[in-house]
């Protein structure tokens, strides 16, 4: 991704891609847990996770019957032999019922099983027919706005369970973190993760949905995106600016979420000054010192940043 990057933007400079030097294995900077830099502790994301979903998994669900009933009108799971064999016995017949989720926490990783699990990659993989350009997502059976926003809420519901509870996402963006104020703040130049040197006028790091979300989480940055029903879509860029007021040479830090629209990822629209991708301005929910313009002041931004980060998880 990075490399494509570079060759997009200038393809003629050259320019470094810096990763790890093994590149089969799990990058910390991007998940510092899978790599064992540092823990979840089981009973407090436990109870924390399961307190955001409203007490159980089961409330979970069952206060996204309408989206999963869309789910299976899309999948014709009525027609599936299970429920065919429900009805003949008078029973009713859901995806919930027929697969019950389940929370499971390890000191690693956190991840559902059953319908929300199981919902989140369908139509996750709905989304990226249609990205694609292929003639019938769902097998032509979504048509409308509404009807991919209601699917790709199961989608984004298990992002917001999983990966923005700030008691897991705080855990997993800390390396990120560390590497985007390390960016933000002005310094001698200095080497960083994997020979970048810092600061420099534009770092492009290329990680993963579920980073988006991490940080989204960790920074209580929240959003959604008109046009595209995918709060994390291919592509999607999460931009932290820093700016100079020229009166007083203040600094300040303006947070926004760049992506591209479904129709327009279907259609191929080439990005331009007259068709731009949309862009979302974001809040940091506990910025105490803002500007005019909403941008939160450098301090305010370091010192949310530090509350945010759990040193244990730095690299």
């Amino acid at each position: 991704t990075g490399e494509a990057f570079a060759a997009g933007l200038a393809p003629d400079c050259a320019i470094t891609v810096h990763t790890q030097a093994d590149t089969s294995s799990p990058d910390p900077l991007f998940n510092p847990l899978k790599t064992g830099v540092c823990q979840l502790d089981n009973a407090n994301v436990t109870d924390a996770i399961l307190s955001r979903a409203g007490g159980s998994i089961a409330d979970f669900t069952g206060h996204r019957q309408t989206a999963f009933r869309e789910l299976e009108r899309v999948l014709n799971f009525p027609q599936s032999n299970l429920c065919l064999k429900r009805e003949k016995q008078d029973e009713s017949c859901s995806l919930t019922q027929a697969l019950p989720s389940e929370l499971k926490v390890s000191a690693d990783n956190v991840s559902l099983t059953g319908a929300v699990s199981l919902a989140s990659m369908l139509t996750e993989i709905f989304l990226l027919q249609q990205a694609q350009g292929m003639p019938e997502p769902g097998w032509g059976r979504i048509t409308d706005s509404h009807q991919w926003n209601t699917l790709l809420s199961l989608h984004n519901a298990q992002f917001y369970l999983l990966q923005r509870t700030p008691e897991v996402a705080r855990s997993r963006a800390t390396p990120l973190l560390d590497l985007i104020m390390a960016a933000l703040t002005p310094h001698p130049p200095q080497k960083q993760a994997y020979g970048v040197t810092l600061p420099t006028s534009v770092l492009f790091i290329a990680g993963h949905d579920t980073n988006l979300a991490n940080l989204g989480g960790a920074l209580e940055l929240n959003w959604t995106l008109p046009g595209q029903p995918d709060n994390t879509p291919p592509g999607g860029e999460l931009v932290f600016e820093r700016w100079r007021r020229l009166s007083d040479n203040s600094q300040w830090i303006q947070v926004s979420l760049v992506f591209q629209t479904l129709q327009q990822m279907r259609d191929k629209t080439p990005l331009s000054l007259n068709t731009p991708p949309g862009e979302v301005k974001l809040t940091l929910a506990g910025c105490e010192e803002r500007n005019a313009q909403g941008m939160c002041s450098l301090a305010g931004f370091t010192q949310i940043v530090n509350e945010a980060r759990i040193p244990a998880c730095s690299l």
